[in-house]
C-alpha cells in the first residue's frame, strides 16, 4: 500500500478543520511536508469520488459533504493504487513445493484480509478522526 491513503486522510482532515472555508493545495501541502503538485493529484482523485469540491475561478478545496458522511473505505477506494492491497512476490522457485503453492496459499487467505480491513473501515467516518485528533491535542495542550 501505498502512502496515498494516509495523505489523503491527512488532507481531509485539513478540509474538515477548516471547513467551510476553502485551502490551497500549497496550505495543505505545508502540513504534509510535500510538493503541492502531489496534493493536487490526491485531491483530484478525492474530487472524482466526490469526497472534496473545487471549482473554476475558486482558489482551493473544501469537504464535499459533513465529515461523518465520509468514511474511510470512500477514502481508500478513491486512492488505493491498481492491485491488491498486499502484494504477492512473483519470483518464487516453482521446482520448490511452498513456492509453487504460495501464490494460491496466500491469494486467499489476502483476499479476506482485504475485505475485511475494508469492512472496519466503513465503520470508521471521518468525523471520528477529527475527534479523536481533537482529544489528543487536548491532551498534548493539557500536559504543556
Amino acid at each position: 500500500m501505498s502512502t496515498h491513503f494516509s495523505v489523503s486522510i491527512h488532507c481531509l482532515l485539513l478540509l474538515a478543520e477548516g471547513a467551510p472555508e476553502r485551502m490551497t493545495s500549497t496550505l495543505v501541502a505545508s502540513s504534509i511536508n510535500t510538493n503541492p503538485v502531489v496534493v493536487r493529484r490526491i485531491m483530484s482523485r478525492l474530487k472524482q469520488a466526490g469526497l472534496v469540491d473545487s471549482s473554476p475561478g475558486a482558489r482551493g478545496f473544501r469537504l464535499s459533504m459533513s465529515s461523518s458522511n465520509i468514511n474511510l473505505k470512500m477514502i481508500y477506494e478513491a486512492t488505493k493504487d491498481d492491485g491488491p492491497l498486499f502484494a504477492i512476490h512473483s519470483d518464487s522457485n516453482h521446482n520448490c513445493e511452498v513456492g509453487k503453492n504460495i501464490d494460491a496459499l496466500l491469494d486467499g487467505l489476502y483476499t479476506v484480509a482485504e475485505q475485511k480491513i475494508q469492512a472496519f473501515f466503513e465503520t470508521v467516518t471521518l468525523r471520528d478522526l477529527e475527534q479523536a485528533l481533537q482529544q489528543r491535542v487536548g491532551q498534548q495542550s493539557s500536559s504543556v
